[in-house]
């Protein structure tokens, strides 16, 4: 008994003089003037610089002290300087292999540039280009109109952090800004004649003004709420990231970041990197030219359809459909959003993480796109569980479900038609994230091979479905 509460006694002293010592090296880092985040082999380094007082400083942000209220503990700030994996990749694919993937595509590319100047004597056909963009300014109306009516979202906010209206006006105007922002966008958008491609994508400008605005007063209302619960039970303030802020250009440069959760602090870089803004603008209009000379080779597969099985079809669609979305991930998630980081000096660069080498559907959608899967964790999954009280499988089954919608909403709005196809098959994949939860799938080379074939199966077979549906109710009935 004697040797026990020695012990403990001993071990006690031990776990107080460790965090005497973690106290002493935070005080440390506090006095220098930047953060880095290196990522270094034994030949090269590439440095983050964050700027000091663009964030978290311990004065801000007390590690391990408990929040004022227990519920905002969901709203803690996850942004921490980092760049993307592919900026130095040598740390996980190896330079090697990148390179490698790299001058492949290139080669490729050249390769199908050369049959287009024998077949039509230009490098480049550019009149499947022209009609991709028809429209275009329908595009730069919504995201303009959506930009000034944000506006309006924030002078709600601040209102009722302010404690100017009632909670129940809040939720009703938040209400209606999300209706006005859908309603008038799409009826808008229907209103002209666009490409899959261009009408997507302004559909998914829709979708990020819609979250980034529901982050921005979700957020600030719920910690609001825990400002005047605090201040109800003389509960000392100490984390400040968890109060709300409102002011007007924390807001803007909210807007502007390549995010979609809001934070009440964010961390920024030292200093702008314009060679980088360079290389990123280079490998960006590399990926989307490649992008757009494969989407020209697989308009003569797309007009087989009447003529050749669904098998061939899907064979002969596989490796162009896949090369397409590898290309759209690289020239979206890693090059523009790297690009609008380094402009911004936004420091958190995990726009995805190491999704290659998934072997289970739910860490494969736990990292090829982090900026929603962050959103979808918060505001779905956490608050779900929090805020109606669901369990762990209602909270995913709600996550899967919003996001499934986003994305029909996304399909409906580039082909002008309602098909449920994409959201029904992101929907059965919550089966699959449990068949991919066996121990022969799990971290095994035999896991991330049944994850790679059912995603080069899957992309064809929902393009050709779209293809086929779109050419028969939208193309023929334009001619």
């Amino acid at each position: 008994m004697i040797e026990t509460e020695n012990s403990s006694k001993t071990m006690f002293q031990q776990r107080t003089k460790l965090e005497q010592k973690l106290v002493k090296k935070r005080k440390e880092e506090k006095n220098n003037e930047t953060v880095s985040v290196e990522a270094s082999t034994s030949k090269t380094t590439s440095t983050l610089k964050v700027k000091k007082g663009s964030g978290f400083d311990d004065d801000t942000k007390i590690i391990g002290e408990p929040p004022h209220s227990p519920s905002l503990e969901r709203f803690f700030s996850t942004s921490k300087p980092r760049e993307s994996i592919l900026t130095t990749p040598q740390t996980d694919i190896g330079w090697g292999t990148f390179n490698y993937i790299a001058i492949c595509y290139c080669m490729a590319g050249f390769s199908m540039m050369a049959d287009t100047y024998i077949e039509k004597g230009t490098l480049v056909d550019f009149e499947l280009f022209w009609w991709l963009i028809t429209n275009w300014q329908v595009f730069v109306v919504v995201s303009v109109g959506l930009a000034l009516w944000s506006f309006f979202n924030y002078f709600c906010t601040c209102l009722v952090v302010r404690d100017k209206i009632p909670n129940s006006v809040s939720i009703f105007l938040y209400v209606f800004w999300q209706f006005i922002c859908f309603a008038l966008s799409i009826s808008y958008v229907m209103a002209h004649e666009m490409s899959p491609i261009l009408s997507g994508g302004t559909g998914l400008q829709i979708c990020v003004f819609s979250l980034k605005n529901h982050s921005y007063w979700h957020t600030n209302y719920f910690l609001a709420k825990g400002i005047k619960k605090a201040k109800a039970d003389k509960t000392p303030i100490i984390r400040k990231d968890l109060t709300p802020n409102i002011d007007f250009y924390h807001f803007l440069y909210f807007m502007i970041a390549p995010t979609l959760v809001f934070e009440t602090q964010f961390l920024r870089t030292k200093s702008i990197r314009y060679s980088y803004i360079l290389k990123e603008t280079l490998a960006a209009t590399g990926a989307f030219l490649m992008f757009y000379i494969v989407l020209c080779k697989t308009g003569p597969i797309y007009k087989q359809i009447d003529t050749l099985p669904l098998i061939i079809l899907l064979l002969k669609l596989s490796l162009p459909s896949m090369s397409l979305w590898m290309l759209g991930f690289y020239g979206v998630f890693h090059c523009l959003l790297n690009i609008f980081a380094e402009v911004t000096r936004y420091a958190d660069r995990e726009f995805y993480q190491d999704w290659w080498n998934a072997t289970t559907f739910d860490m494969w959608w736990r990292k090829w796109n982090r900026p929603v899967h962050k959103w979808m964790l918060r505001h779905v999954y956490r608050d779900s569980m929090h805020t109606v009280k669901l369990n762990k499988f209602g909270a995913l089954f709600s996550t899967f479900l919003l996001s499934a919608l986003l994305h029909e909403f996304v399909m409906i709005i580039s082909f002008r038609f309602v098909r449920p196809i994409l959201s029904t098959t992101m929907l059965l994949q919550i089966g699959l994230v449990n068949f991919t939860q066996l121990d022969m799938l799990q971290k095994t080379r035999f896991g991330n091979v049944v994850m790679w074939i059912t995603v080069f199966v899957g992309q064809p077979l929902v393009q050709l479905l779209y293809s086929t549906q779109y050419s028969a109710l939208v193309w023929n009935n334009s001619q």
